[in-house]
């Protein structure tokens, strides 16, 4: 199989770096992060975990040549920057390929399906969780499952295939046909997990051990959920809130990815996790409050 990630930063690094341990042919693709892919190519990803580590020799380019023969492609920029990571590289996605998204938030599909048909879109979640330490080195920051499925249509062979790599990979996957329904489970935990963090710049455990930060996060989750229901969240306050601790607990040291970008000074995914949360209250007529004040404290205090 072969694999292009596209927006190789912490979590796409991972999961390239993966695969092509697992015997996959994958070249990583980031324009931006030049001292990164050069490391990658020089000497190859070191993936760090547990006290551990081991290296990873695989592809690393600046320029998108690989695209040409992949057959699948592993959209893993950050939400806001989908819509220009596609203007570029949409044209030169073969139309025999796949393309997968694993990205935090929800809105950013309608900019991949401007280039992609449905039938060859896979969307997913994932508990995997990486930090970038340096050029060439990342962090496995977490574990936990992934779920992926097409975005129209019933699962394929190609989709299985896709499942068989990344389980050969480490990274356990399991194939959804309610695909929106994962997604909007997943945004209950974003919701109140990233802005948090990132705004009094603590870990995620901070938010079992602050009982302030803890009421606070209730709340968002108690807000999220209402708008959430909508789309096939079932969950009742108490099991959405008991999930969402639980992978505060899971994580306590773990660094939110949008903290990680606060700290290099980055636009954040607000208008995609909170932002979306807001703008879909809006439209079913869902007050959201408190998802309102994180977006607008996010986007005021780091333009």
């Amino acid at each position: 199989m072969r694999v292009v990630i596209v927006g190789a930063g912490a979590l796409g690094s991972l999961f390239g770096g993966l695969l092509a341990r697992a015997g996959a042919t994958v070249s990583l693709y980031n324009p931006s992060n030049v001292e990164h892919m050069r490391a990658i190519a020089r000497e190859g990803l070191r993936i760090e975990r547990d006290g551990e580590s081991f290296q990873v020799a695989l592809e690393a380019r600046t320029t998108p040549e690989a695209l040409a023969h992949a057959d699948w492609v592993g959209i893993f920029v950050k939400a806001h920057q989908t819509g220009r990571a596609m203007a570029e590289i949409g044209p030169q996605i073969p139309s025999r390929a796949w393309v997968f998204s694993l990205q935090n938030g929800v809105g950013m599909e309608s900019e991949i399906l401007k280039f992609i048909p449905k039938e060859r879109f896979v969307r997913g979640v994932t508990s995997q969780g990486a930090t970038l330490l340096g050029p060439g080195r990342v962090r496995w920051a977490g574990v936990g499952p992934t779920k992926v499925g097409r975005w129209e249509g019933p699962n394929t062979p190609e989709l299985e295939a896709l499942r068989e790599h990344l389980c050969r990979a480490g990274i356990e996957t399991e194939l959804s046909e309610g695909i929106e329904r994962l997604l909007w489970e997943k945004l209950l935990v974003n919701c109140a997990i990233n802005p948090l963090t990132a705004l009094f710049d603590r870990p995620n455990g901070a938010l079992l051990e602050d009982a302030q930060l803890r009421e606070i996060a209730r709340e968002v989750v108690r807000e999220t959920l209402r708008v959430a229901r909508a789309h096939g969240v079932v969950l009742s306050d108490e099991e959405a809130i008991e999930r969402v601790e639980a992978v505060a607990s899971k994580t306590a040291r773990n660094i939110s990815s949008m903290l990680q970008d606060v700290r290099r000074g980055r636009p954040t995914e607000i208008d995609y996790i909170n932002g979306a949360v807001v703008r879909e209250g809006q439209r079913l007529g869902i007050p959201t409050p408190l998802n309102l004040l994180l977006t607008k404290l996010l986007k005021e205090r780091w333009k």
